[in-house]
């Protein structure tokens, strides 16, 4: 069964960091769903402020890229910040050193801060974010093909094993609280 973080884990999670790098690498994971070689991918020139929109050039099976939303105010307030003053075609995560995070390093970080936040260590990966962006995007009612376009996968039955994901949760709640006899 895939893991994905409960809404008080995901909070916790991206209460943690102390910098801002961290913190956006940890929501930009969430909020778009995208991979973590996606993510260390990225050039200050994908990212559109004016279009709210991220363009993974590097999109696993897209030769042409996949544009992505980013439908959330403060993830893009961060963004403006974490931009300014830096070319195009730097990349958008930088290590220490200026050049690119590896998908170990970034791994790293999610890995920490999920420790600090008290998530189980079998949650502790950044393919958890991909599954939690899934798991919450359909509850909050996207529809199925926009989540796999989102998500970028080229069959829709893939994107469908979310849906029991949701179910298997609400299945635990019922189990957990029952309906009254009747």
């Amino acid at each position: 069964m895939r893991k994905y973080l409960k809404e008080n884990e995901l909070r916790a999670l991206l209460e943690a960091p102390d910098n801002l790098r961290d913190h956006l690498i940890l929501r930009v994971l969430y909020v778009t769903g995208m991979r973590v070689g996606e993510l260390c991918a990225l050039r200050v020139g994908d990212v559109d402020l004016e279009e709210e929109t991220i363009t993974i050039q590097r999109a696993k099976r897209h030769k042409e890229g996949r544009i992505v939303p980013i439908p959330d105010r403060l993830t893009l307030t961060l963004l403006r910040q974490l931009v300014k003053g830096h070319g195009k075609k730097e990349a958008l995560f930088r290590s220490r050193k200026g050049g690119p995070l590896s998908t170990r390093q970034v791994e790293r970080i999610v890995y920490k801060y999920a420790r600090v936040a008290g998530i189980d260590e079998d949650k502790r990966h950044p393919h958890v974010l991909r599954h939690t962006h899934a798991v919450m995007a359909l509850r909050s009612g996207i529809d199925l093909r926009t989540l796999q376009l989102n998500l970028g996968h080229s069959s829709i039955n893939t994107t469908a094993i979310y849906l029991t994901m949701d179910i298997e949760e609400r299945s635990r709640t019922y189990k957990e609280h029952g309906l009254p006899a009747i």
